[in-house]
């Protein structure tokens, strides 16, 4: 029987594999399994916004959220209140547990209100970026099954696109929630939000019956292969994530509200991001945080909100950083209360982290931390006061990292780099409707293979190199170069394409894309507008086209990126 040359290496690859776990299990017993230096901490067994909630009594009056833009808020015991009302009214419209609902809108007050109420009411939430285009949001809501939006008037238009592609699969209600336009209108046939949250609305039949281990959050995330996956998160994993992350003085920056005191945090990062919604927003608001939100990034508004508010500390992406370190509108008066700043999502360097340092006037504590869609969020984290610039420091409570050599399947030691793995109560369930995918990621022992690359040194503090599967960065945002590319494919005039990420000082990276065209010659500029009508705005081609002959792959087939990287 003749067996092609890929099966015969792949079989020869377990065969070793296999052979290297043998000879290990046969020599003294050596753990590479690098465990948090903290003690565990438990894991709540209420439900996620119980454990948000729990502590209101000791600051009812104070506000909990505010829009940066409007001055629109809400006092803690207001919004608990609020939250109760909207899940009392998903059950009068119609939705029940185990249902769920998407949430498709920028940061605001009414936000959280929405998020917790929903959870409490055993539905299931689903997040959707706003600025996708109805083509992306049409995928995730056909996954997800949504049977309600939560939107708000501007971005209407693109919903109701979306909901008319997924039509005969999923017909849902759309809801509306203020904005941050004066006088907007209420599109016809949906519902208000604020009718839903008015008083008078009977609460007492609101209570969570489910099990905090169900699947309660759908977020998702790119893979390197086909559309973004559903990633399924429990109310254990998310409650888990935060008390982790709240339990050490060491690692997390609130200081609980106190008498007159409550610290400030500016909320750029967005909720419907893993990163926003656990650090953001639940860690926040356990210790009675004022938050101050931001739909989106705009120089003149940042530069209005420090002016207006002591911002005590934040949560930032690199770019950000680099911005509040570069931007001349930014004073040093503007961070003269500024405690403390961790940066995620990206790498960030040591010489960017101290220019942004130079220009603060107290030195606030700057770090870097590490996690994932797939790991509930924070994992690793450097403590407050460490300076190793550089590294996202190492696993917060009840969390064991190791590094994985991917060809021997051995545990790496310290200064070896190889595959980041992730063990921990915050680790996801599993891909939505994706058992093969599930299987994929987590391994028998429990343990989540991130993709990413990596290692550790002497002390246990983690480093990462570089990203294995290959998702471009865009200020934080995932671009999966299969989905780009799978469009570019779709043009009559182009026959195959590869997408890469490249180096961008604003940007982080932005995507390039390598095209071979067929006989009929294309322009860079018909490609890129082919592109960017399909698209958001931070996945367009804003790298460039570069047309070649062919795309290098490997006898299985994948691009060789790297190769094409070295093109540039």
């Amino acid at each position: 029987m003749h067996c092609p040359r890929s099966l015969l290496r792949w079989g020869l690859q377990v065969l070793r594999r296999q052979e290297n776990r043998r000879l290990l299990s046969l020599s003294p017993a050596v753990t590479q399994i690098v465990k948090s230096a903290y003690p565990d901490v438990p894991v709540p067994t209420v439900s996620l916004p119980e454990y948000v909630w729990s502590r209101i009594d000791e600051w009812p009056d104070k506000v909990a959220i505010e829009c940066g833009v409007t001055g629109r808020h809400y006092r803690y015991a207001e919004a608990r209140e609020l939250s109760r009302r909207f899940a009392a009214s998903l059950y009068r419209i119609g939705l029940q547990a185990g249902d769920t609902i998407a949430i498709i809108m920028p940061n605001s007050p009414e936000w959280p209100i929405v998020f917790l109420g929903a959870l409490e009411a055993g539905i299931i939430v689903t997040t959707i970026n706003p600025i996708y285009t109805a083509d992306e949001m049409s995928h995730q809501l056909r996954d997800s099954g949504a049977k309600a939006i939560v939107t708000i008037s501007m971005i209407h238009s693109t919903i109701t696109k979306a909901v008319k592609i997924v039509a005969g699969k999923t017909n849902p209600l759309v809801i509306i929630a203020p904005g941050f336009e004066q006088g907007s209108d209420l599109p016809a046939g949906t519902i208000d939000l604020m009718d839903m949250l008015q008083d008078g609305i009977d609460t007492s039949s609101v209570r969570f019956r489910g099990d905090t281990n169900d699947l309660a959050v759908l977020l998702y995330s790119s893979g390197t292969t086909g559309l973004p996956k559903g990633v399924m998160l429990s109310q254990r994993n998310l409650a888990a994530s935060s008390v982790q992350y709240n339990s050490r003085t060491e690692i997390c920056p609130c200081q609980p509200a106190n008498g007159a005191h409550q610290d400030l945090s500016p909320i750029i990062s967005p909720f419907y991001h893993i990163f926003g919604m656990c650090l953001s927003l639940l860690s926040n608001m356990y210790y009675g945080v004022k938050l101050v939100t931001m739909p989106k990034f705009e120089p003149k508004s940042f530069v209005k909100l420090l002016e207006h508010h002591d911002v005590n500390f934040m949560y930032v992406t690199p770019p950000l950083l680099l911005f509040m370190a570069s931007y001349s509108g930014v004073k040093p008066e503007h961070l003269r209360s500024l405690r403390h700043v961790l940066s995620g999502a990206a790498p960030l360097g040591k010489l960017d982290i101290e220019r942004f340092l130079e220009k603060a006037p107290k030195s606030p504590n700057v770090v870097q931390g590490y996690g994932l869609t797939e790991s509930g969020g924070t994992t690793t984290i450097m403590e407050k006061d460490g300076t190793k610039y550089e590294s996202v420091g190492g696993p917060i409570p009840n969390t064991e990292v190791k590094v994985w050599h991917v060809e021997t399947g051995l545990d790496l030691g310290h200064q070896e780099v190889g595959e980041v793995c992730i063990r921990g109560p915050q680790v996801m369930k599993g891909y939505f409707n994706r058992p093969d995918a599930t299987a994929e990621a987590i391994d028998g022992e429990g343990w989540l293979h991130t993709g990413d690359l990596g290692y550790y040194d002497e002390e246990g503090k983690f480093y990462i190199v570089d990203r294995s599967k290959e998702l471009i960065k865009v200020k934080g945002f995932q671009v999966a170069p299969a989905e780009l590319e799978e469009i570019l494919r779709s043009h009559p005039h182009i026959e195959d394409a590869a997408v890469v990420g490249i180096p961008d000082e604003r940007s982080g990276e932005i995507p390039k894309a390598f095209v071979v065209p067929k006989e009929k010659k294309i322009s860079e500029e018909e490609v890129k507008k082919f592109v960017a009508e399909k698209v958001s705005d931070y996945k367009h081609l804003k790298g460039g086209v570069e047309f070649i002959s062919s795309i290098p792959k490997s006898p299985s087939g994948k691009i060789l990126r790297r190769l094409l990287k070295e093109r540039r």
